[in-house]
């Protein structure tokens, strides 16, 4: 009999294939299958009776890795909390979620410990729990990272995130003997999909406990992965590294925003593949991707859309459909019209041959005496500057245009204000900062996102070191 399980399918149809590799352990789709049964035994048993909720909070490990899977074979919804987040945001996602149970690998209020391998039943094949992997059941709740307002919940459904797996394995060709080499968290989207990739596609998960450069990059040379997901800063520390592509690696798969131009002729000069993407968690990672060969011709690109993704923008928004999309947030109001078109809040436009560009939210947006100026436009110019590390514009009010940009920089060493106008030829003088802040640091969302908030306040004083002149 066909299981409904994705996982207990490949380990019934491939049992031998490499599926999941940890520190220095691994297991075969069949090894795994095994402990993650005796992983459901044990929630089975241990767990409130009726549960269908039950939240993760942990960092990258081979139990938490284990825990997701066990839970999905029992048929739980999986939310997914980050680890960095205070009680304060972690007790407003448990209860807009109305979660009640949390295993954790840390002490909490509501909370059953992760198990570990010396706690698990043996379970045999006649007594395997298959009751997960409904497509149109939730598989995990993941909240946004709520740069204005409160975070909103979006239920993933399996449906979602198969459409997702099979969409990235036209884009990337992905095969069976293809090993994900996974430094990103699977509390967020770019983690999570990994692993279903693999329950999906029956390739293999080399997970990290957290992102090391030396040791992604060792892990590269010595051929233990074919595929790498990353951000733009980790491919910058990887390449130096890395003075030559293995003949055994693919791809970087990147995420988080556009490559700078000397990042990318610095890939293609080391022979690397950069696929460049564009997804959120409303659409179970990415579903825009730019292809490799076309990198240098679309630089700032964010590519196509993906199998059976459709792509439109209407009056600036970048608008998508597709079956990888959810269809509504958790508690809240759906961000789909009535056509079905969901409406990304971000800002972008298509060139002549159909190619995204993402120019900024539509939050942030600058309106400087009727001009539209979106601000990762210009942070995307100032990072050109090698001397300058991290940069974020924002708006402040100004009594003749209404507002006008303020930049903030973090910076390698000394910068001289006389050397960025070059940098910014490209833009309209109205684009041009009025003013140049040297800040200690940037603040971060617990997802990484700049928390542009904090300089629309008072509170940037307590960033600002001094005022560029």
């Amino acid at each position: 009999m066909r299981p409904n399980s994705w996982l207990q399918r490949q380990a019934q149809f491939y049992p031998e294939r490499p599926a999941f590799y940890w520190k220095d352990k691994s297991w075969s789709f069949h090894a795994l299958n095994q402990d993650v049964q005796g992983y459901a035994q044990y929630f089975q048993q241990h767990l409130p009776k009726n549960c269908s909720r039950v939240a993760i909070f942990s960092s990258n490990s081979q139990e938490m890795y284990l825990t997701i899977l066990a839970l999905w074979e029992l048929g739980i919804e999986i939310q997914l909390l980050n680890t960095r987040l205070t009680d304060e945001e972690i007790t407003f996602q448990l209860q807009d979620a109305d979660t009640q149970v949390v295993i954790s690998e840390k002490p909490l209020t509501i909370v059953m410990s992760l198990a570990f391998p010396n706690e698990i039943p043996s379970v045999q094949p006649n007594n395997f729990v298959d009751y997960g992997y409904q497509a149109t059941a939730t598989a995990s709740i993941m909240y946004t990272s709520g740069t204005t307002g409160k975070p909103k919940g979006v239920p993933q459904t399996f449906a979602h995130h198969h459409a997702s797996a099979i969409a990235t394995q036209e884009n990337m060709q992905i095969a069976a003997n293809d090993c994900w080499l996974c430094p990103t968290t699977l509390y967020h989207i770019s983690g999570l999909s990994v692993l279903l990739r693999s329950l999906v596609l029956g390739m293999s998960v080399r997970l990290y406990e957290k992102y090391e450069v030396e040791k992604l990059a060792s892990d590269i040379r010595e051929g233990y992965g074919t595929i790498a997901s990353v951000v733009s800063k980790m491919l910058m520390e990887l390449l130096p590294l890395l003075p030559e592509c293995p003949t055994s690696f693919r791809h970087f798969l990147l995420g988080g925003g556009p490559i700078s131009k000397e990042v990318l002729q610095q890939s293609e000069a080391q022979r690397f593949s950069v696929i460049q993407s564009f997804g959120m968690t409303e659409t179970c990672s990415q579903v825009i991707a730019l292809p490799p060969e076309k990198a240098s011709q679309k630089l700032g690109s964010a590519g196509l859309p993906l199998k059976n993704v459709e792509l439109k923008i209407e009056k600036g928004e970048i608008l998508l459909k597709g079956p990888s999309i959810v269809s509504s947030y958790l508690n809240q109001h759906t961000s789909m019209d009535e056509e079905n078109w969901f409406h990304t809040g971000d800002l972008g436009y298509l060139d002549e041959e159909g190619y995204l560009y993402v120019l900024s939210r539509m939050s942030e947006l600058i309106i400087s005496g009727g001009e539209n100026i979106y601000p990762a436009e210009i942070e995307y110019a100032l990072m050109q500057h090698p001397q300058i590390k991290e940069a974020i514009v924002v708006g402040t009010e100004d009594p003749t245009w209404g507002q006008v940009p303020v930049a903030y920089l973090v910076i390698n060493d000394s910068l001289q204000a006389r050397t960025i106008p070059s940098y910014l030829t490209g833009l309209a003088k109205y684009k041009h900062p009025k003013a140049y802040f040297i800040v200690s640091s940037i603040p971060k969302t617990a997802s990484g996102k700049p928390l542009k908030r904090k300089f629309l306040t008072e509170e940037r004083v307590n960033y600002i070191v001094y005022q560029l002149t």
